[in-house]
């Protein structure tokens, strides 16, 4: 079986400009890329960039999904909007970690499947139905 790995990263606060494209295309010369987004599937090798570290400069929301079971959803807040404490009132495991990363805070929760599946979901679509829990961190809502 071979693997299966999907990126996806979108700006939402502000749009990439021609040079910060540039350098994503830099890392990835397959991945879609727009200037509010970058999205790309791998299939026999991976990304040749932290995912953290495009998220601390470019992006404010992440989600990655593999076939093996491990999937990751991160978004960046202004520190204006949360404070690292109240975020530490809803650590209870390892499936939510956040991190002060300059005038932000990159929030990330993680799952991995226990066991091996046959079957698999992709990643397509994912990120778009999370990103309204980043407008309603903004908005006070840390339910």
């Amino acid at each position: 079986m071979s693997e299966y790995q999907y990126y996806e990263f979108l700006a939402v606060d502000r749009p990439l400009t021609d040079r910060e494209m540039g350098e994503l295309r830099d890392i990835s010369t397959r991945a879609h890329i727009t200037p509010t987004s970058f999205v790309n599937t791998y299939n026999w090798g991976d990304l040749k960039a932290r995912p953290m570290a495009l998220m601390e400069k470019y992006f404010d929301a992440f989600v990655y999904v593999a076939n093996w079971g491990t999937r990751e959803f991160m978004m960046r807040v202004p520190k204006r909007f949360m404070e690292p404490t109240t975020l530490a009132a809803y650590k209870t495991g390892d499936a939510l970690s956040f991190e002060s990363k300059g005038e932000f805070i990159i929030v990330t929760f993680m799952a991995r499947d226990e066991e091996p599946r046959d079957d698999w979901e992709s990643g397509e679509g994912r990120l778009s139905s999370l990103v309204p829990l980043r407008a309603d961190l903004l908005a006070g809502d840390t339910r």
